[in-house]
């Protein structure tokens, strides 16, 4: 099976069909779409480490959630003469690596592609407040009460990561938690503190953090005496289980004609402790 065939099989599994014209992230970023599939590696982040592995077992196909070279776009005019530039791209030629990005495809789907992979990753599909699991701009969770700390650990235990920032008390007993989109200083951010506040969300797992937004917010609601805390896993650890979910139909839509594996990009920082 070629390439390109792999790509018209997943590009056919989801809702959405792009024009032309229509703007979107999603494409081949490298590589030769017209060569033999020798096995398809799915990640969240195309980074060095997991090309690499993809090579080493195997692959020749890498479809990837976030941009390869450091921007929303893929656009690399800017990159000119930059030396991990040049050295990336050299290793993408050397591996044979052909990189497919799928990301508005799958935050097209209805319910939300990633959404969904963190939730069932989580098994907390049965405990949504709304059941359609309709996600944007988040989804509110009614679970059994525990504490802060224990769905730290759940989620860290869950999503294979050695760390998890957290703003307020570990030790708070709480039984409304839940997801909202990314935090990038948007009038989105808006959107979803006013969501948070609808739900009387008491722990709130977002895609991505702004100090100044958010993180302000749950520390004021916090000091102010609200039941506020807030668990940031790291935006690649939080979608990652879409990407995971997105290998699993892959390789059923292909009636497993080539190999399919999911690599954990994994936590992009490690933790000192003073």
């Amino acid at each position: 099976m070629l390439i390109q065939e792999v790509i018209r099989v997943m590009e056919r599994h989801h809702r959405k069909i792009f024009a032309p014209a229509e703007k979107t992230c999603d494409g081949v970023i490298a590589g030769d779409v017209t060569k033999e599939c020798t096995g398809i590696a799915v990640t969240c982040c195309p980074t060095a480490e997991v090309i690499r592995k993809a090579a080493e077992n195997g692959c020749n196909f890498l479809v990837c959630h976030e941009p390869t070279f450091f921007d929303g776009w893929d656009q690399t005019d800017w990159l000119e003469g930059n030396r991990v530039y040049e050295a990336k791209r050299k290793l993408i030629e050397e591996t044979g690596m052909t990189i497919y990005r799928n990301h508005d495809h799958l935050h097209s789907d209805r319910p939300d592609g990633i959404f969904t992979g963190v939730t069932k990753k989580l098994g907390w599909q049965d405990y949504a407040v709304n059941k359609t699991l309709e996600f944007m701009p988040g989804c509110c969770f009614e679970l059994p009460e525990m504490t802060v700390g224990e769905i730290a650990a759940h989620l860290a235990e869950t999503l294979h990561i050695d760390g998890i920032r957290i703003i307020g008390d570990p030790e708070m007993k709480v039984s409304r938690a839940g997801f909202t989109f990314h935090y990038s200083g948007s009038p989105m951010d808006r959107t979803n503190i006013q969501f948070i506040e609808e739900n009387d969300m008491q722990v709130i797992i977002p895609g991505e953090v702004v100090d100044w937004t958010i993180g302000e917010y749950v520390q004021d609601a916090v000091t102010l005496g609200f039941r506020r805390a807030l668990l940031n896993v790291g935006h690649f650890n939080w979608e990652e289980p879409g990407m995971e979910g997105v290998a699993e139909w892959l390789a059923e839509d292909l009636k497993h004609a080539v190999p399919v594996l999911f690599i954990q990009s994994g936590n992009q920082y490690r933790w000192l402790a003073f």
